[in-house]
């Protein structure tokens, strides 16, 4: 009897062992368990917000503007301003039209470049010709040694990207300022400083500005000329945009302004009505022409040497 209840005590003790075994703990059931679809699925964010940027248009500038300085204000004299019409118009040179018109409130001089290369798809440069001489008199001429203006430059047709869409914008204003100066005006100089191979671009607006200033040091203008002149130069663009002119001043060596002398309806009705000059090359053309073909003139003499 003693044995039958050990061998039973026996079973009984082995049928316990296997069912521990067979039964996980909580710890190794949770490690163990398959994950549900609910634990698997990701969580799904909302894309964030996206704000246009807002381009606001910036105020047009107000210079401290001197006393001596041509404003076009007070009536649509051009101030002796004109086409330097060189050759035509048959070489780089655009036709213009001048006149005096308003832009954010303030009278400019205004100047509609009309001259298109077929071949270039460009407008050609405009070539605006000052008679300083006329302006400040011929007899203060030595005095000039600088001069400071405002150009604008505003969109008139549209500029196409490289993308192919059009945009209202004035795109590249580059260029330069160059004068007429010597005893005989036939001297070719161009003034130092910034109005020396101006450049900027804007691409967001239908406007840009520009202030310039330019100075005579190695070359100027000479007293009892009569066609000593400034030049206004616009390098050539494949969108029609018009320049303003604004705001010219001249000054003597100390920086001191030069007053004008000049008064409104002395220049002559071609110039009045910025009509394209139809006769041979002026005599400020005729300068300029002078100046390059001695330049030629050394180049070949200092090659042959």
């Amino acid at each position: 009897m003693k044995r039958k209840f050990t061998v039973w005590f026996i079973v009984c003790s082995m049928l316990a062992m296997a069912t521990s075994c067979s039964t996980n703990s909580p710890a190794e059931s949770s490690s163990t368990e398959k994950p549900s679809a609910e634990t698997t699925s990701v969580k799904e964010t909302e894309p964030a917000e996206t704000t246009e940027e807002v381009i606001t248009e910036p105020e047009y500038p107000k210079p401290d503007v001197d006393e001596n300085a041509i404003t076009y204000n007070d009536s649509d004299d051009l101030y002796t301003a004109h086409c330097m019409a060189e050759k035509n118009f048959e070489n780089d040179e655009a036709e213009c039209r001048l006149s005096v018109a308003e832009f954010k409130g303030e009278k400019q001089l205004r100047i509609e470049v009309l001259g298109y290369n077929e071949e270039t798809k460009k407008y050609k440069t405009p070539k605006i010709v000052f008679d300083v001489d006329e302006l400040v008199g011929s007899d203060n001429l030595s005095k000039v040694k600088s001069f400071s203006c405002d150009i604008t430059q505003v969109a008139v047709g549209e500029f196409i990207g490289d993308d192919g869409e059009p945009m209202m914008v004035p795109g590249n204003l580059m260029g330069s300022f160059g004068s007429i100066t010597g005893e005989n005006c036939d001297v070719w100089y161009e003034p130092t400083g910034s109005a020396n191979e101006y450049a900027m671009a804007e691409w967001k607006f239908g406007w840009e500005y520009l202030h310039v200033e330019g100075k005579w040091l190695l070359k100027g203008f000479v007293d009892g000329t009569t066609n000593s002149t400034l030049v206004f130069m616009r390098w050539s663009i494949p969108n029609q945009a018009d320049v303003y002119i604004d705001n010219l001043t001249f000054y003597d060596e100390e920086g001191n302004s030069i007053p004008i002398v000049y008064k409104p309806g002395e220049a002559s009705d071609e110039a009045s009505e910025g009509e394209a000059a139809e006769e041979p090359a002026s005599e400020e053309a005729d300068g300029g022409t002078a100046a390059e073909e001695a330049q030629d003139t050394d180049d070949e003499a200092a090659a042959e040497s």
